[in-house]
């Protein structure tokens, strides 16, 4: 199963919203600002999984492999809101 965080589900369906009203511009100043902070936060769930992701690959290359599992296990979590 891909995995689906509820803010990009929700950002999918502004989207969808704004298409049906004629652009973003036409959306609510509320439904606008809603938006900008799913923008927010998918940039903060991105830049923690790059940077786990990133740390777990480092610690695999100096083979230390209790680092990992640690940084695999916070990887998890993140990607299990994603379900």
């Amino acid at each position: 199963m891909i995995g689906i965080h509820p803010v990009h589900r929700r950002m999918a369906e502004i989207h969808t919203q704004a298409m049906r009203l004629g652009g973003y511009e036409m959306l609510p100043y509320k439904v606008q600002c809603e938006l900008q902070q799913c923008v927010v936060l998918n940039a903060t769930i991105v830049m923690k999984l790059d940077g786990l992701k990133t740390l777990a690959l480092h610690a695999q290359e100096m083979n230390d492999m209790d680092w990992v599992a640690e940084l695999c296990g916070k990887i998890d979590e993140l990607e299990t809101l994603m379900i």
